[in-house]
């Protein structure tokens, strides 16, 4: 694949992940999960857990990937194995 073509690929997948993203913010969600984003992409797992510590942000029409402690109380750990999450 060339370079240019590479780019253009790039460029696509981020204008879709910018999309589920702001979806999912119209909606109330905030707590965007850049590994479940790449997920619904088809990314291999490998990678997607990668960045299951990652959220993504719109930033103005940027999406930005930033770290979960990066948005203070936001994230509360859950330390209890007993407690499950829906």
């Amino acid at each position: 694949m060339s370079d240019i073509m590479q780019e253009e690929a790039e460029q696509q997948v981020q204008e879709i992940m910018f999309a589920i993203v702001s979806l999912l913010n119209s909606f109330g969600f905030t707590d965007v999960r850049a590994g479940n984003v790449m997920r619904l992409l088809g990314t291999p797992e490998e990678e997607c857990a990668m960045f299951d510590d990652k959220v993504l942000v719109i930033d103005g029409d940027l999406l930005d990937l930033r770290d979960i402690d990066e948005i203070p109380g936001e994230h509360v750990p859950n330390n209890d194995p007993g407690t499950t999450l829906h």
